[in-house]
């Protein structure tokens, strides 16, 4: 079996949690919609050698975006959480200024995307 030298792979791991349970997150590698995942998923993604722009979206909001640049056969694994979790969301419910925040200002830190390991 020949062995495709120009690419490499990006791995996707989710956790479980109540936050977004229902919901998949969408991985956006340099701007297009490259796949999604679920609660306790994972999500293998070819793509070609280089540098590279991840972001996890969901609805309107997302994680800061990651950049990689990956070597020809590399892999590398990240992980996408609720970067709210369930107290900041409940608090934001009973306050306008925090849920202002939360889906305005932080929409873009909603989710937390990292490397593992």
């Amino acid at each position: 079996m020949a062995v495709d030298t120009g690419s490499g792979e990006i791995i996707v791991h989710r956790g479980g949690g109540f936050v977004d349970g229902a919901r998949a997150y969408k991985i956006v590698i340099d701007g297009i919609v490259s796949g999604k995942i679920s609660k306790k998923g994972t999500l293998r993604l070819k793509v070609p050698a280089g540098g590279h722009e991840v972001v996890a979206r969901v609805d309107w909001c997302g994680s800061p975006p990651v950049r990689l640049s990956l070597k020809p056969g590399e892999v590398v694994e990240l992980g996408v959480v609720n970067g709210y979790g369930l107290w900041k969301i409940a608090l934001g419910a009973m306050f306008i200024l925090p849920a202002i925040y939360m889906f305005t200002i932080g929409a873009n830190r909603y989710l937390k995307l990292g490397l593992i390991g």
